[in-house]
């Protein structure tokens, strides 16, 4: 075995001894990576106006076609409707009665029989509703698109509400209030609603017990009767089929859906006025790190400022680990493991959301955290970015278009959500160019115009005595003392926690 070891060696050697003589072949690969180069990626934004189409009963209607892919049909109906319709008192019926499509059965088929018979057709199916809108959707072998659209329309337009289902829904929701105060995510989430929006905004209409409660099976027949409305429902469909085939079977099954008596066209979305006020807001939870969030009013996205303010808060915290917050409260500190900043989307694109700087750190690291977000903010107003800070945040945002059409699905989704948030036809096909033509000087400007730190409202949520104390050995500073850093006479306001079942500000 050992000669046979040395003899190895020997043969490796001179075959390292021959190949080392020969000169290594020209790969026509750099050899640094700043050196190599890519063709631009050409790529066109599908065309809604090829997709789009109407039913015979007025529906809206999306066809996306997928010839050479896999026999698969997806369908999805976007529901115009949600918890904002939800009468005072009864918070959370639209929620029960959107899951219940799914898992109560219909009237032909109690929930087991409906489980089995997906499950026979190898399909899936998924239904809710949310504050604003919802969906109803099924995923199914093209050789069963008939018989998967007839279930679909069925479990959509006949409901069986089983009891028990029914019952089980209510318990789930309850059992979940209970945890609502378990950790700081959540907590961040509920306060930031009050925060910003009214008591009476739609999204702070939270489900309590007693709402829960007070809600009866009727209550939940009669608000899937109200809804059920061609206006409220814009269609979408995706896989492999012929158009208009397709179009001649929707017509004959959702085509032909008409309103009961009591069906009506859902309102649009109550619009919630920004009163969020400068400070420092501070709910105080025994947590081993703190949770911050800096918040101001945004942009709507149909503004022309846009464009810019989204290659603006890309370099600012959008842009992952080439964003300034990451690189200086992460990389360069060690604070935190995500750090960032966003412009949060509305309902409608024609209303502004909000601007929201967001890290996760140490108690005692919170005040020191802050100052390092809000001086990073304040920079982008004071100076131009670098030329290669725009071209990599432009190239970001440019390049990783596409992936927002990885199929047909997704393309399809898209055309759907742009009409519910009532975006032009335009408005994607023209934002790479409005992208491209941002200049540095056009991100200072909506810096100074949207970034105005004086009107900040930041909400922190941990263990409010060790935050104040700070990290008096290597990261000195109070969260008090924030807002004098940076000349802001800022005071600091302690929120109470709410009660998890009513929601009410714990005294």
């Amino acid at each position: 075995m050992l000669n046979h070891f040395v003899l190895s060696l020997i043969s490796a050697s001179l075959v390292a001894q021959t190949t080392s003589s020969v000169p290594p072949k020209k790969t026509g690969i750099p050899n640094r990576p700043e050196k190599l180069s890519f063709r631009s990626i050409d790529f066109k934004v599908p065309n809604v106006r090829e997709a789009r189409t109407q039913l015979a009963n007025g529906s809206s209607c999306y066809l996306v076609p997928d010839p050479t892919g896999q026999p698969i049909i997806n369908i999805n109906i976007t529901l115009k409707g949600g918890g904002y319709l939800d009468p005072r008192g009864k918070e959370g019926l639209a929620q029960i009665m959107g899951g219940l499509l799914r898992t109560g059965g219909t009237t032909s088929l109690t929930p087991a029989q409906l489980d089995e018979r997906l499950e026979f057709m190898a399909a899936q199916s998924n239904a809710n509703l949310g504050d604003a809108s919802g969906q109803i959707s099924m995923s199914v072998l093209s050789k069963d698109i008939k018989d998967g659209m007839a279930l679909l329309l069925e479990m959509l337009t006949q409901p069986r509400f089983d009891q028990d289902r029914f019952e089980l829904s209510k318990k789930n929701i309850i059992q979940a209030m209970q945890r609502r105060n378990d950790d700081s995510t959540s907590i961040e989430r509920q306060q930031l609603g009050f925060l910003l929006r009214s008591e009476d905004y739609y999204g702070n209409r939270n489900a309590t017990k007693t709402s829960i409660d007070s809600i009866t099976l009727e209550d939940v027949k009669a608000a899937h009767a109200q809804l059920i409305h061609p206006s409220n429902m814009i269609v979408s469909v995706s896989g492999r089929f012929d158009k208009s085939e397709m179009l001649n079977l929707l017509n004959n099954t959702i085509g032909k859906l008409t309103p009961t008596s009591t069906a009506k066209i859902s309102s649009e979305v109550p619009e919630g006025a920004y009163i969020g006020k400068p400070g420092i807001f501070i709910v105080d939870k025994d947590v081993n790190q703190g949770r911050v969030t800096i918040n101001l009013p945004g942009v709507a996205a149909l503004s022309e400022d846009y464009p810019s303010v989204l290659v603006m808060n890309t370099i600012l915290g959008g842009g992952g680990f080439t964003s300034r917050l990451v690189k200086k409260i992460r990389s360069d500190e060690g604070l935190a493991y995500s750090a960032g900043s966003t412009f949060t989307g509305s309902v409608y694109v024609n209303r502004e959301g909000d601007f929201r700087a967001l890290f996760q750190t140490k108690t005692r690291t919170v005040a020191y955290g802050t100052k390092l977000a809000l001086a990073e903010i304040q920079k982008m107003r004071t100076a131009l970015v670098s030329v290669d800070e725009l071209n990599v945040a432009k190239g970001s945002i440019i390049d990783g278009f596409p992936a927002q059409f990885a199929n047909k699905s997704t393309i399809a989704s898209a055309f759907s959500s742009g009409e519910f948030s009532k975006r032009p036809d335009a408005w994607l096909e023209t934002l790479r160019d409005r992208v491209n033509k941002v200049t540095r000087e056009d991100i200072l400007r909506v810096a100074q115009k949207y970034l105005q730190l004086e009107k900040a409202s930041i909400l922190v949520v941990g263990n409010a005595k060790e935050m104040e104390e700070g990290d008096v050995k290597d990261h000195p500073g109070k969260l008090s003392e924030v807002g004098a850093s940076f000349g802001f006479n800022w005071a600091v306001t302690n929120l109470p926690l709410r009660d998890p079942m009513t929601m009410k500000p714990i005294k």
